[in-house]
């Protein structure tokens, strides 16, 4: 019962942001203009949102996701998940490894904090490519008045 209650808590404390189920069947074809999808992406995101997302696939052991941020991201901790990033447009500067602070966990393999001390900060330019093997603390600073746009293709353990 205590963590349940501890979990709720966690959740009511995530940064908000909107989320876009852009999915179809996985036996056919499908096309999604990269026009359609910043646009979609713009539209949604609301004043107060830290980020916009657009799940574009997912199975059993993978996820797509179309992002875009002109907010710092939190600390994240994922179990199980590595993340490949692909930068698309914009910039921000990314901080992995050392250890997230104040990590509490917002749902079951993924914990949250406020910052990250002792990571290694990296620019982040669109064509770049990133890999983040699961475990691995990570989190992206947007400078005020940027933006990121970027596709994570999240593979499970």
């Amino acid at each position: 019962m205590m963590h349940a209650i501890l979990l709720a808590a966690a959740l009511a404390a995530a940064p908000p942001f909107t989320a876009l189920d852009k999915t179809g069947p996985e036996n056919a074809v499908r096309h999604l203009s990269g026009t359609e999808l910043t646009q979609a992406l713009k539209a949604a995101k609301k004043p107060g949102d830290f980020y916009a997302q657009a799940t574009l696939s997912k199975g059993e052991r993978y996820q797509v996701i179309n992002t875009i941020r002109d907010k710092d991201g939190q600390a994240e901790v994922h179990d199980g998940w590595n993340d490949n990033i692909f930068v698309q447009e914009g910039e921000a500067s990314f901080v992995t490894g050392g250890t997230a602070v104040d990590a509490k966990v917002t749902a079951p393999g993924e914990k949250r904090g406020t910052a990250i001390k002792g990571g290694a900060t990296t620019a982040m330019h669109p064509g770049d490519y990133f890999f983040v093997p699961s475990g691995t603390p990570h989190q992206m600073l947007v400078a005020p008045g940027k933006h990121i746009k970027f596709i994570a293709f999240k593979t499970h353990n």
